[in-house]
């Protein structure tokens, strides 16, 4: 009677039996790599590599490992696997076929479902409950050391900056040495500019007049709205004289796109102007409606429209 492995058929030494293999041939068939093969031509399969198992050095995988033979060693769980109560998703009976997430389920091979799943989530009990040990301990540790005290209620600090200021009565306060609002930054600053991009405050000007430019506008056009709508100026401005305030244009409203048309390389959102072609930036923008009505806004002239 034939032997067979496990699962039925012949063995792979009755296989090499049968075909009356020499040693070092591989089975004809096998895809695997073998050393200098695509070098030999002209013999067969079964005689080139037998004849390079005499001068080529060939590793050979080991013997597979048929049920029985040798038994896995079974991880003890540090932890007792909780039992299902409806809410909660790790448990003592995790079903094959969960797509859930089960932390590092990934990286767990060779085992069964069941065996794998118990080991990822003890591990991760494991983890967690060291975890909230680690926490406790820091938080115990924290509580133990005394509280810092406040160094405003220190007098000798309080006197040290009284002396200071009696003897160095010119020099500015934190509060007063801080940078204007309309000063220009150095070059090279890339933070926004206000009103410099999307108007023509920064056309033809060097960087430090174009940020002047444009920081003085804002400011102004600032007050004025602040004035328009509350009656009073915001704390950042309530330095800035009220003569420079006033200096704010006529002219200023809400408007953003303006009746002379949008300035070329504005990258903000004008509306319809995908569906316009063949002209140029400020032909087009001085076309759309956006730019050619009268009111203060987009917003007030769709009112008006629609109130019509």
């Amino acid at each position: 009677m034939t032997t067979v492995e496990f699962g039925g058929g012949p063995s792979l030494h009755q296989r090499r039996g049968f075909t009356a293999l020499r040693d070092g041939t591989h089975v004809p068939g096998y895809r695997g790599y073998c050393p200098q093969i695509k070098y030999r031509v002209g013999k067969t399969y079964g005689t080139d590599t037998h004849e390079l198992a005499k001068s080529t050095l060939h590793v050979y995988p080991s013997q597979s490992v048929t049920p029985g033979d040798e038994q896995v060693p079974v991880i003890q769980l540090r932890n007792t696997m909780p039992k299902s109560t409806g809410d909660n998703k790790y448990t003592e009976s995790m079903v094959p076929g969960y797509t859930g997430y089960i932390p590092r389920m990934t990286f767990k091979f060779g085992g069964t479902y069941k065996t794998e799943c118990d080991n990822c989530i003890d591990e991760y009990m494991t983890n967690r409950q060291n975890h909230d040990l680690r926490q406790g301990d820091l938080r115990r540790s924290v509580t133990m050391v005394p509280r810092l005290t406040a160094v405003s209620h220190d007098p000798t600090v309080k006197e040290t900056l009284d002396r200071y200021r009696d003897t160095h009565p010119t020099r500015p306060m934190l509060m007063e040495d801080r940078r204007p609002l309309t000063e220009p930054p150095m070059p090279g600053y890339n933070g926004y500019i206000p009103r410099v991009k999307p108007t023509e405050l920064g056309l033809g000007h060097r960087y430090h007049v174009a940020c002047d430019n444009g920081f003085s506008q804002f400011v102004r056009e600032t007050a004025k709205h602040a004035e328009n709508t509350s009656g009073t100026l915001p704390r950042a401005l309530e330095r800035i004289p009220r003569e420079q305030l006033k200096t704010a244009p006529a002219a200023y409203n809400r408007r953003l796109y303006k009746h002379d048309g949008m300035i070329p390389k504005y990258t903000g959102y004008i509306p319809h102007r995908r569906f316009i072609f063949g002209n140029t930036y400020g032909d087009t923008t001085r076309s759309l409606s956006v730019c050619a009505h009268d009111a203060p806004s987009y917003a007030d002239y769709v009112q008006q429209k629609s109130g019509n």
